[in-house]
């Protein structure tokens, strides 16, 4: 059902200096989009450096919270107010209409809706999941009027990918999951994602669903005792990205712009090296730099 990882939302408090940030860093975001209709704004990163790969991050602020109400965008509203973060996921499907025509006999509404620009054309059909208390987060499914390669290099040609940091693809997401077995048992019966591999560590179980590209990690408690055990269940406000080239080049150039990546480790997933510039630097989210070695 789920054949890849669109695009992540995240809330800012602010959009400019959020955008600031991630400029300073080199990475190209598209303009401004201000919608009257839903009272939010949005910046986006687009990465990849393929069409298997493409996925954006959503930078999204709120100007007019009365609007985002109405429209049923209250948790845009409540995370601009407790300070931001990840907030939603978006997927992309291939048959929106069999997708959620499944979900809805599984006892998970999906409404579709068409999205056009102010010209009339066309941008995607969406579907936002009513997952009740199934997910604490919103989940969405994205079909595009024209296919992944043409998406790719349309955003391609428009420049969307020249970035002057080196981040090579969106590698995988994490989500706190206190009952992992029960958000298991959901990615895979209602939403097709099986686990595709697990790595413990004394403290924590973490569930792979592999979707497309990427990795979602299910992150839960090896035991009682863990820190996990007591956390509620949640998006981790952090993303991993895959770099070009070296890892220690990559956090050079970030503390050359001004940012504190933290000194490059061994990572928890075997083969790699990892290094995370906070979130409080870049908006809200973490972006946790990855090499495979």
């Amino acid at each position: 059902m789920l054949e890849r990882i669109d695009h992540i939302i995240c809330v800012v408090p602010d959009l400019g200096g959020a955008s600031e940030s991630y400029e300073r860093l080199g990475l190209r975001l598209t303009a401004e989009e201000r919608h009257a209709q839903t009272g939010s704004a949005n910046r986006a990163c687009f990465v990849g450096n393929s069409s298997d790969s493409a996925a954006y991050l959503e930078l999204l602020s709120v100007f007019d919270p009365v609007m985002a109400n109405a429209t049923g965008r209250s948790h845009y509203v409540e995370a601009m107010a407790s300070g931001g973060g990840l907030v939603g996921l978006g997927f992309g499907v291939s048959e929106i209409e069999g997708a959620t025509a499944e979900l809805s006999s599984a006892g998970f509404p999906a409404p579709v809706l068409s999205l056009s620009r102010e010209d009339g054309s066309k941008v995607c059909d969406v579907a936002w999941v009513e997952t009740g208390d199934a997910l604490p987060y919103r989940i969405s499914l994205i079909q595009y009027p024209e296919p992944w390669e043409q998406r790719y290099d349309r955003s391609r040609d428009l420049g969307r990918f020249a970035h002057s940091f080196p981040v090579k693809r969106l590698d995988h997401l994490a989500a706190v999951a206190p009952d992992i077995e029960s958000a298991c048992r959901f990615w895979s019966e209602v939403l097709g994602v099986p686990v595709h591999g697990e790595i413990r560590t004394p403290q924590l179980i973490i569930r792979q669903l592999k979707i497309g590209d990427a990795i979602l990690e299910l992150l839960g408690p090896a035991g009682p005792e863990s820190p996990m055990a007591n956390r509620p269940a949640s998006l981790a406000s952090m993303a991993a990205w895959e770099v070009t080239g070296r890892l220690d080049d990559a956090v050079a150039l970030a503390r050359e712009c001004g940012f504190s990546p933290s000194d490059p480790e061994a990572g928890v997933i075997p083969g790699t090296r990892r290094s995370t510039i906070p979130a409080a630097e870049l908006g809200g989210i973490g972006m946790q730099l990855l090499e495979y070695v």
